[in-house]
């Protein structure tokens, strides 16, 4: 029998596989890759100075929170791929409801802000610095995560790689976001986003063949 005919066998009878246990591996591989990526973040840029000022503000937690919300929703997404005959489109769907989310709260923020101000909410100096570190902060969640899935059964490796992107590239930039000083929703929705992207496309470009039986 065939790699790809076994793939599909399994994913039509996905009783017939081992007793493994992807929902810990994944859950293992998030934990493992925050405490590295935060550690990593640490160790190369530091966290803010004005961490604890910033910790009072909702600007702040509207920031951690739509990343938080990324991690956990492509982390289920990452989870599921690893189980044939399990869909992932509902769960796809859903993780672009952090950038709508923050294209709404930017547009609240723009709609208050001088017209001759608004172009600065989406600026800051540290723009390269996070294209450039979020991905880099995102390179051991990632390996984390594609260890527990080749513990589990992904027939769609692409598919399962770029959740796996999302979850890492959500892990890496919620760790950028404790040494970022800029909390504005624009710009968190465009370079991080960005940066998130890059992390996406990198892990689907590296990742996939690893996923592949």
């Amino acid at each position: 029998m065939k790699t790809d005919e076994l793939i599909a066998l399994l994913a039509r009878q996905p009783d017939t596989l081992p007793r493994i246990r992807p929902a810990r591996d994944v859950m293992l591989a998030v934990l493992v890759g925050l405490g590295a990526a935060f550690l990593l973040m640490a160790v190369l840029l530091g966290p803010r100075p004005d961490l604890a000022t910033a910790l009072a503000t909702p600007l702040f937690w509207q920031k951690a929170g739509a990343l938080a919300a990324l991690v956990a929703v492509a982390g289920l997404a990452t989870h599921r791929a690893g189980l044939p005959g399990h869909p992932l489109a509902m769960l796809e769907r859903l993780r672009w409801l952090v950038p709508a989310w923050l294209a709404v709260a930017t547009l609240v923020v723009l709609a208050s802000t001088p017209a001759g101000e608004r172009l600065a909410q989406f600026h800051s100096p540290t723009i390269l610095v996070c294209l450039s570190m979020v991905p880099v902060f995102s390179m051991l969640p990632a390996a984390a995560m594609v260890w527990a899935l080749r513990r589990a059964a992904p027939t769609d490796p692409p598919r399962a790689a770029r959740a796996v992107g999302w979850t890492a590239g959500g892990i890496g930039a919620l760790a950028y976001a404790f040494h970022c000083q800029v909390d504005q929703p624009g710009y968190v929705l465009v370079w991080y986003g960005l940066a998130i992207a890059l992390t996406v496309a990198i892990t689907q470009a590296t990742a996939t063949r690893w996923l592949r039986w």
